[in-house]
């Protein structure tokens, strides 16, 4: 299952990952260098979807676990987290109904 947020900054990847490993305090996983990835609590993971070229897309996180409520919290954490510490705008783009 996945939970889609996307925020309302426009960033590379490489700085968003800085920036997510700092202020959600989870180190990154490089077990796969083309797919770098936040591992969240619960088992959760984070990765950051990259727009194609040309594209104009603000930063978007796919949240994913097997288990919906446990993806439903922490989702919900990583939502208030970025809003209350870095002021960032989020909403979830509806790919199923997760919680």
């Amino acid at each position: 299952m996945t939970v889609t947020l996307v925020t309302s900054v426009f960033m590379s990847k490489a700085d968003a990952l800085a920036v997510l490993e700092e202020v959600l305090d989870a180190p990154w996983n490089i077990d796969d260098p083309g797919d770098v990835t936040l591992p969240l609590a619960g088992g959760v993971v984070l990765s950051i979807e990259v727009p194609h070229y040309g594209e104009d897309l603000p930063l978007t996180l796919d949240l994913h676990h097997d288990d919906a409520s446990v993806l439903r919290d922490v989702a919900d954490q990583v939502w208030a987290t970025l809003e209350k510490a870095l002021g960032w705008s989020i909403h979830e783009i509806p790919r199923g109904a997760v919680g």
